[in-house]
């Protein structure tokens, strides 16, 4: 027998070398009606993922109607054609399907997930939901219901009020990303089926649309199904207008939502950031892992390990289409409210004067281009992809490289990014917590004056 090699359980392993990942190719076509299609093939298994988006959400819905992009999304498996939503459920069940469907900010989407042999059933069901859905009365006074339940207890919670705070004193109130994406309790309330009925006719139209698919299928057996399901489908979008651009902010602004008597503090700090197709996605998306994207960030660690002041701390960028949001994102004692907040400030004015280590680079390229192909195992993953393609109007071939391009960010590529996109002595920190305790903390961190509010009075 070979004796057991000693394991030093005092050191973390090192990192492996990469193994060889290739993203399919993507291939594309047009039907006569303006519906584009796109495929990437995968054919381990044999399982297809076809999804539609529709260049339709929540920045094209109407004045006033706020939440009708996602509600509609919602509806589409309430009634479609000639079955109702209990006739639906089954219809997918029987076939095997996973079916969602949702809106974002930028688009309105359904997709479907099933076995190869049923992807023409499942492409019927999908053309229902999409071409001729019902929306029953009863369904819409049901799911509007249930949302506005949803909205309403978001607003009871301190991270449900920090986040709809940091978007309204990011944005403005005007604003379409200064109110929340799904709309308010007050907005769903007011939203009709003749309002869900208005907004399908207007924007589920092929131009401008595409239908995609990842798994076992060819662009040739897609376009079929897409004529005999899809081909008689007619009529474009309306335009609709961009946000507009974000405010500028000469310094940084601290506002707590009131909520006496909390005994802990959520924390939002946040400030414009640009959209997904900024020349500087590969290094702001290692800047952001070694600033706060993961467990070992220095966000995380500063606060979580070092201090003990909170169970986890993290950022993103939320990079949409047009623009986005960094966002810091924590939960702490009441306490140590301020000391949490001169953290945070500290380690993100830290990551603009000077360089990241080799140690923290080396760790954040690794992590991102290691973990990058584990999601295309599936082809809801590989569809995922896809989408993001298709959404944020990306080359075909820009995943084919996207380990190699995150391999290539330098500590000064880093640097450059945080000067550029990281704006801690211009952010609006949200704090949701006790005024009356946290207040007078976060005015002695000398940053400016702390507005203390009532939610309710902000809030609609």
């Amino acid at each position: 027998m070979t004796a057991a090699v000693p394991f030093d359980r005092s050191r973390r392993p090192a990192p492996g070398p990469l193994r060889p990942y290739h993203f399919p190719a993507v291939q594309r076509r047009t039907l006569s009606n303006g519906l584009q299609l796109a495929v990437v093939e995968a054919r381990s298994f044999p399982v297809v993922t076809v999804g539609l988006v529709l260049p339709s959400g929540a920045l094209a819905e109407p004045e006033g109607k706020d939440g009708v992009a996602s509600l509609t999304t919602a509806l589409l498996e309430s009634g479609a054609g000639s079955r109702n939503a209990a006739e639906i459920a089954l219809v997918v069940d029987g076939l095997g399907l996973s079916m969602d469907s949702w809106a974002s900010w930028d688009v309105s989407e359904a997709s479907f997930t099933c076995l190869r042999a049923r992807a023409d059933e499942g492409m019927a069901v999908l053309a229902d939901m999409v071409l001729r859905p019902t929306f029953p009365d009863d369904e819409v006074a049901r799911l509007r219901a249930q949302r506005v339940t949803s909205l309403a207890q978001a607003r009871g919670e301190a991270g449900g009020v920090a986040g709809e705070f940091a978007g309204l004193y990011v944005f403005g109130r005007e604003s379409r990303y200064g109110r929340p994406m799904g709309g308010t309790a007050a907005s769903v309330s007011g939203i009709g089926r003749d309002d869900v009925a208005a907004f399908h006719a207007a924007h589920y139209r092929p131009a401008g649309s595409t239908l995609f698919a990842a798994g076992d299928v060819s662009l040739d057996e897609l376009a079929a199904l897409a004529e005999r399901h899809f081909g008689a489908w007619s009529g474009t979008p309306p335009p609709h207008a961009p946000p507009p651009p974000s405010p500028e902010r000469a310094a940084t602004r601290i506002v707590v939502a009131d909520r006496p008597g909390a005994v802990q503090s959520a924390i939002r700090l946040s400030h414009p950031a640009p959209g997904r197709g900024t020349p500087d996605y590969f290094p702001m998306i290692v800047l952001n892992s070694v600033v706060g994207g993961n467990f070992s960030s220095r966000i995380n660690m500063n606060l979580r390990e070092r201090l003990g002041y909170t169970y986890g701390a993290h950022s993103a960028f939320g990079l949409r289409r047009t623009s986005g949001i960094f966002m810091v994102s924590t939960a702490v004692q009441t306490e140590v409210t301020a000391p949490s907040v001169a953290e945070i400030l500290r380690d993100l004015r830290e990551v603009r004067e000077a360089e990241v280590t080799e140690a923290e680079l080396a760790d954040a390229r690794t992590f991102l281009s290691g973990s990058f192909p584990l999601p295309m195992q599936t082809t809801d993953g590989l569809a995922a992809k896809l989408e993001a393609l298709i959404v944020n109007g990306l080359p075909d071939d820009y995943f084919s490289s996207y380990r190699e391009r995150v391999m290539e960010v330098t500590a000064a590529d880093v640097l450059a990014a945080a000067r550029a996109h990281l704006w801690p002595d211009r952010a609006v920190v949200i704090v949701a917590g006790d005024g009356a305790r946290v207040g007078p903390q976060l005015e002695a961190l000398g940053l400016g004056t702390v507005e203390v509010v009532d939610p309710a009075s902000v809030l609609e």
